[in-house]
């Protein structure tokens, strides 16, 4: 009887223990639920955890809406504020991406394919995501990454951009945002109904979004740092200078770009003239006295076959895009040459810089004849010279002559390596190395905190030739962390090299200062400050670190000084011949 008895407790026991257990599990399941669902002003979402490359874990929301889908005649206009929803919305996949073309110039080539879209394309594409680490932090820095893509291509879903390394190793809360490229974010017809600067407009309303939202997720809504790189970058710059958007966020990083660059920002009139040109490819009405019928026609035709024609009818130069930014009179009032001029920006810290090789991604495009992706590369002095040419269409001889004198070593003229290299340094510095150089001289001139980088590691696993260099873009891999994924291959040494970039972009997130730690703490490595004299930059490679001053001045003060004299003192002669032999 006794033994029955302690049978039954045991068991009576073993019962309660069992229930108590799964209460408690579905207690902590459902604690663990509730902390992925966030209560935004427009409603509430869940996220999902996920584990980075590292094995750390991360809480994502992905696809949340920030603005009302930009579709029927909603579509070329500025983005209309998402509405207020009832319910849970599942943010827990990644969103659509913004309706662009796709690469097939090099057919099944990992180099430029892993730039295409990696989601459905739609015109509802108005979407971000948040990831923050776990356990999750409070008043955390945040970084809001803009990318790039030539203002006609690009989206933040891409494995490149995956911020999982990123936020789990630095503890920072990372937001990806997308918006409108293409004609679809840039047509401009003056009007109400094509207003331009769209994409610039959508970013504007995500960073909106951030600043109102992002404590609920950890976030410090007066610590948020927005960075991006090329088209990126430059939209970055540009927000720095728009007087309404300049106070949504704290401080800036550019990579390889600046509002500078020539292919950033185009005239009225001349966007006004691609768009009519696309009209006339769609098949629209294009007159000048047809604006609302041309606009009415373009709202009618099926967005990628839009996106599609607008590089037909019209040859663009190197690195030159069909649909940018203009100076619309609000959220850019003025040329971005003349905020600068007028210290009409925001003044705050930057931290930006460019890779050793710019310009070779761009030329593999633009001169594919010489300039063969799988192949040794050799340019004798005849395709040199041509090359020079192909490149600068809008320049004149008597500008050709110069910049082939300019980039010409005049000590080995005809060698076929030192004339390859040559054409890489004039295409990046024009396009991007000096207008980004220039923009940091500017901004450290009026007491900002600048710091500037010279990025030359070529990545162990570049599927791009070896005589390509450290190609436009190369350092993304190394700021999202991607060399401590082990399945990607990177050596030691580039592992260490990502470690110390995170560690400088989160650092100047969270400081101001790539080199202070959030404790207050300096880190080993010191980065000096860019300043208007010395112009001091930082280069980053695996191997070796080394600080050195003025970034390509003698040729920058070519492209910036020098040539527009002579363009202007030759404007009418056109008859000069370029120079043809070295002796």
């Amino acid at each position: 009887m006794w033994i029955q008895v302690r049978k039954h407790n045991l068991g009576l026991s073993f019962e309660r223990i069992l229930v108590y257990l799964l209460t408690l599990s579905w207690s902590l399941g459902s604690i663990v639920q509730e902390d992925l669902v966030i209560t935004t002003r427009k409603g509430k979402i869940r996220g999902v955890t996920l584990k980075s490359a590292t094995n750390k874990e991360v809480d994502a929301w992905y696809g949340i809406p920030y603005a009302q889908p930009p579709v029927g005649n909603l579509r070329f206009r500025h983005p209309k504020d998402i509405n207020a929803w009832d319910g849970m919305k599942e943010t827990t996949k990644h969103p659509n991406s913004c309706i662009q073309v796709v690469d097939t110039f090099f057919p099944g080539f990992e180099g430029s394919e892993m730039w295409n879209t990696n989601t459905e394309q739609s015109e509802d594409c108005l979407y971000l995501s948040v990831h923050a680490p776990k356990p999750r932090p409070t008043k955390s820095a945040v970084l809001v990454w803009i990318y790039g893509g030539g203002f006609y291509s690009g989206t933040s879903t891409l494995e490149l951009y995956d911020p999982r390394v990123l936020v789990s190793e630095e503890n920072i809360i990372f937001v990806g945002i997308q918006y409108r490229v293409a004609s679809l974010g840039f047509l401009f017809f003056d009007t109400e109904d094509v207003p331009g600067n769209a994409g610039l407009y959508d970013q504007m309303m995500a960073l909106q979004w951030v600043k109102n939202n992002i404590e609920a997720f950890g976030g410090d809504p007066d610590k948020i740092t927005i960075f991006g790189e090329s088209a990126g970058g430059c939209s970055v710059a540009l927000h720095l200078l728009s007087p309404l958007s300049r106070n949504l966020f704290s401080q800036a990083i550019m990579q390889s770009s600046s509002a500078l660059v020539p292919w950033g920002v185009i005239s009225k009139k001349e966007s006004i003239r691609r768009g009519r040109r696309l009209a006339e490819e769609m098949r629209c009405p294009y007159g000048e006295n047809n604006t609302n019928a041309m606009i009415e026609c373009l709202l009618q035709k099926d967005a990628t076959e839009l996106v599609n024609q607008e590089w037909s009818g019209t040859v663009f130069g190197i690195s030159e895009f069909p649909f940018v930014p203009i100076v619309d009179g609000k959220f850019m009032d003025k040329t971005p040459e003349k905020s600068l001029k007028e210290k009409d920006y925001k003044k705050t810290n930057i931290l930006m810089g460019v890779n050793k090789d710019e310009g070779n991604f761009f030329i593999m495009y633009y001169l594919p004849e010489l300039f063969k992706k799988n192949e040794n590369v050799y340019i004798n002095r005849t395709d040199f010279i041509r090359s020079v040419s192909d490149l600068n269409i809008y320049v004149n001889n008597a500008g050709r002559e110069a910049i082939t004198f300019e980039y010409t070593d005049w000590l080995n003229p005809n060698d076929p390596i030192k004339n390859r290299e040559a054409i890489d340094r004039m295409v990046g510095d024009y396009q991007f190395i000096c207008p980004t150089a220039d923009f940091a001289r500017i901004y450290a001139s009026t007491g900002n905190n600048i710091y500037m980088y010279y990025f030359t590691e070529r990545s162990s696993t570049s599927p791009w030739p070896t005589w390509s260099g450290v190609l436009h873009g190369d350092e993304i891999a190394f700021v999202f962390g991607e060399p401590l994924n082990t399945s990607k291959n990177y050596d030691d040494s580039e592992i260490a090299l990502s470690k110390r970039i995170m560690s400088y972009w989160a650092n100047f997130a969270k400081t101001g200062n790539p080199n202070v730690l959030a404790n207050g703490n300096y880190s080993n490595k010191i980065w000096p400050l860019h300043t208007p004299i010395k112009q001091e930059v930082l280069e980053l490679n695996a191997n070796y670190s080394r600080v050195f001053e003025g970034l390509r001045v003698r040729k920058c003060a070519f492209w910036k000084t020098y040539l527009p004299k002579l363009l202007s003192l030759t404007s009418n002669n056109t008859k000069s011949e370029v120079v043809t032999n070295p002796s």
